[in-house]
Formats: C-alpha cells, sequence, structure tokens
C-alpha cells in the first residue's frame, strides 16, 4: 500500500492543485470565531476543509491554470455587458482552518489535518469533500 492510499484511503484519489502561503497561513474560515484575520497556521500545520462545492467545480479544472480559464470561459459567455462576481475562494478552493474552526464544522479533524500537511508539502488536495464526523 502506497503512502497516498494510506493517507487518502483509496487507489485511485485524485488530485488539484492550490498555492500555498510563502510563510504562515492564517484561518480562513469565516464562521470560525478566532476572528480577522484569523488564527496563525504555521506551514505544515492546520486543517484542510474541503467542500463538496468545491470538488465539484475542480472536478475540470485539476491545475489553477484551469481555474482561471474557467472563470475567464464563464465571464466570455456571459458578454461584456453582465457583471460576473464571484467569490473564487469559495468554490475554487478548500479552506485552511484552525482547530477551533475545524471542531465547529464537525470534520474529521485526524483527515483534515492530513490533508492540510499533504498540501503544505505538495500544494496538491485530494478531489474529495473532507468527511463529517458522526454525531
Amino acid at each position: 500500500m502506497s503512502l497516498l492510499q494510506k493517507l487518502f484511503g483509496a487507489e485511485d484519489t485524485a488530485f488539484f492543485e492550490v498555492s500555498r502561503p510563502k510563510g504562515d497561513g492564517t484561518c480562513s474560515d469565516n464562521e470560525c470565531p478566532c476572528g480577522f484575520p484569523g488564527a496563525t497556521i504555521a506551514p505544515g500545520t492546520g486543517y484542510l476543509y474541503i467542500s463538496a462545492e468545491v470538488v465539484e467545480f475542480r472536478q475540470d479544472a485539476r491545475t489553477e491554470a484551469e481555474v482561471r480559464e474557467k472563470f475567464d470561459e464563464e465571464r466570455r459567455r456571459l458578454g461584456r455587458n453582465k457583471i460576473f462576481v464571484i467569490d473564487a475562494n469559495a468554490i475554487a478552493s478548500p479552506v485552511l482552518m484552525c482547530e477551533m474552526g475545524a471542531r465547529r464544522r464537525n470534520i474529521d479533524l485526524a483527515v483534515a489535518s492530513n490533508d492540510a500537511k499533504h498540501w503544505w508539502q505538495t500544494g496538491q488536495v485530494p478531489l474529495r469533500p473532507t468527511p463529517k464526523v458522526k454525531p
């Protein structure tokens, strides 16, 4: 069994590219009580929340260049006279968060922590939603 299989639980886990900060990160969970600009998250730590919406959006946009092209295509489709407003991070990127935010979302802390570590090391995120903890 490969390291990826051990970490992500599947042979055929696909990944998508997400840029990393050059230094520390910050908790980017808007619902987290750690406040703005968010708790500092040291490289290699934190929790990554991958929503079903991000997975759906990134199915055909695995690289950041493909994400830009997807947004550009939507702008072209709408035409010049339409206003195109979208929170790209909300649908194209996972949320890096502190432990308090991860616990509030009731996500599997072990999986979210492993996903964050892998992302910090490689810039790659598994193309599957972060599992929730059963109540």
